[in-house]
């Protein structure tokens, strides 16, 4: 970790489900203390260590056409993408955030494995990387 990251505790609800005959069991895994999250279930909650980063690169591969409503995707919890992205060829688009909204993005991503979000009622697909 460099001197300018932060360090975030991140907690997840991690769930697995596993069918045998007419059973169904919910049951949990991941590291970390087990909380149980309702009576009757064995969720476990994973608290990891997650470095967050001063800066992160977002890429726009390219605008999608989807059905997908803006409502059933995260809200972009970033600048406006066209704020900072720049073209980035052959194909996209590519910028960077730095500090507290770097942060606030990239912690969002990692619960986002999608990486398609609501920006202003459109669904745009944003990718967030760690800058190398």
């Amino acid at each position: 970790m460099t001197g300018g990251e932060q360090t975030v505790q991140v907690r997840r609800a991690v769930a697995g489900l596993a069918v045998t005959g007419l059973a169904l069991a919910v049951v949990g895994c991941g590291s970390g203390g087990n909380e149980v999250a309702g009576v009757g279930t064995d969720i476990a909650a994973a608290a990891e260590s997650v470095p967050i980063p001063d800066k992160v690169v977002v890429h726009r591969p390219g605008l999608i056409d989807t059905d997908i409503s803006p409502a059933a995707v995260p809200a972009w919890p970033g600048p406006h993408p066209s704020e900072f992205l720049e073209p980035s060829p052959p194909s996209g688009e590519s910028g960077e955030i730095a500090g507290d909204q770097a942060a606030a993005v990239y912690v969002a991503a990692l619960d986002n494995p999608d990486a398609l979000w609501n920006v202003g009622g459109i669904v745009q697909w944003l990718v967030v990387d760690l800058l190398p």
